[in-house]
């Protein structure tokens, strides 16, 4: 079962807040968590939740999106719901304005209701992944979604071969793509990520549901690393 939960709270005094929100945000929820949650939480062989935070469109407010992709870090999206303000270091205690439902629902209902072919997958805050043990920030898209896969393999007990994703992607018609380098501070480390979108249409073909699923799935889970930290948020947009 995959959950998520948004809130959101004001944005005043985030100047003085020298790391990333999300950072922050995640310390405070680990620390409501109880010490045996967290331990099952993290005995897992990947991340099972992802955290973000955006701006809203006025720049007034901050966006707080919690998701669970397992059920040992579903007492993380239900502690955040209960919450009625933050501390965040730098802002102090700020009181959150506006809440929403915990969204709940399996992988295969969200994929067999999505019927379209033109989607938007949009990259909100910076994502980077790893190779041999070095983080990149460039655009190549098939590479974020590693640690996609291999968290659904994991947790949703999918057998999907990232070559096989790799070539059913390259099959898809890119419309439209725009990316930019951003990089984000995680206590003061700069790690370099991607932010921006890609319009594709997919392929009409066995893959098409492959694909929907793991870009379902990347709404949840994050693409890339860090993605407890506030990097890998991501949206997938049917147009």
């Amino acid at each position: 079962m995959l959950k998520q939960y948004d809130f959101a709270f004001s944005s005043k005094g985030i100047e003085n807040v020298h790391s990333e929100l999300a950072v922050k945000i995640h310390g405070m929820l680990m620390h409501n968590v109880p010490d045996a949650d967290a331990k099952r939480m993290h005995q897992n062989k990947y991340h099972p939740y992802s955290l973000y935070c955006v701006p809203a469109m006025d720049s007034r407010k901050i966006i707080t999106r919690i998701s669970s992709i397992h059920e040992s870090s579903d007492i993380f999206v239900e502690k955040a719901a209960k919450l009625d303000a933050v501390n965040i270091k730098g802002m102090g205690i700020v009181k959150i304005t506006e809440k929403g439902e915990i969204f709940e629902s399996e992988l295969s209902y969200l994929a067999d209701r999505i019927k379209g072919r033109r989607f938007r997958l949009q990259f909100i805050t910076p994502s980077v992944f790893k190779v041999k043990g070095n983080e990149f920030g460039f655009p190549d898209i098939s590479m974020h979604f590693i640690s996609v896969i291999r968290r659904m393999n994991e947790f949703e007990g999918e057998n999907i071969n990232f070559d096989d994703f790799r070539k059913a992607l390259y099959k898809c018609r890119i419309d439209s793509w725009q990316f930019n380098s951003h990089k984000y501070n995680i206590s003061g480390t700069h790690i370099p990520g991607m932010t921006g979108y890609t319009d594709i249409l997919l392929p009409e073909d066995k893959d098409q549901m492959m694909l929907k699923k793991v870009f379902i799935y990347a709404s949840f889970s994050g693409t890339g690393g860090r993605t407890a930290m506030g990097m890998g948020g991501f949206f997938f947009q049917e147009l």
